[in-house]
């Protein structure tokens, strides 16, 4: 019997973290190789023409992958930070073609500065909570303090 038979969940789940492992590896290769601006350039410009309309089996098929990106990213001999799990991440979707948006936020305490990079589809985080995002303000975006002072 020639015809194929579809992969159950789990199998299907190790494929992803499989490749989610080795996508790991090409991202944080590329970093270090092209540097950040060049590799999101790439990112941006490859796959097909991403979709009009994100549906709900697209934010579904993201989560999962974003599950698989971070539980790769604990196995990984790769110190995979937010910023290559968001990269692969990114990527990943482009070349599905789901219209992604890698976001980079900044915020301060105590006098120290951090930093947090996550994906968004249609304005929704994939794979970082919603809450924990609020503390962050994406760079490109002013604070109402800002706002408030005169140029």
């Amino acid at each position: 019997m020639n015809a194929r038979m579809p992969l159950t969940e789990p199998i299907r789940d190790g494929v992803l973290l499989a490749r989610a492992w080795r996508n790991l590896a090409a991202i944080d290769r590329l970093l270090r190789r092209d540097g950040f601006e060049t590799l999101l350039k790439r990112i941006e410009s490859s796959g097909p023409a991403c979709v009009e309309v994100v549906t709900g089996s697209d934010l579904r098929r993201a989560r999962r992958y974003a599950r698989r990106l971070n539980e790769a990213a604990r196995l990984h001999y790769v110190n995979a930070r937010c910023l290559h799990r968001s990269l692969a991440l990114h990527q990943w979707l482009r070349l599905e073609g789901i219209p992604s948006q890698l976001r980079i936020g900044v915020r301060t305490a105590d006098g120290e500065l951090f930093a947090h990079a996550w994906v968004e589809i249609a304005g929704q985080p994939i794979g970082d909570e919603p809450a924990a995002l609020t503390r962050f303000v994406p760079l490109g975006q002013r604070t109402a303090e800002q706002s408030s002072v005169s140029d």
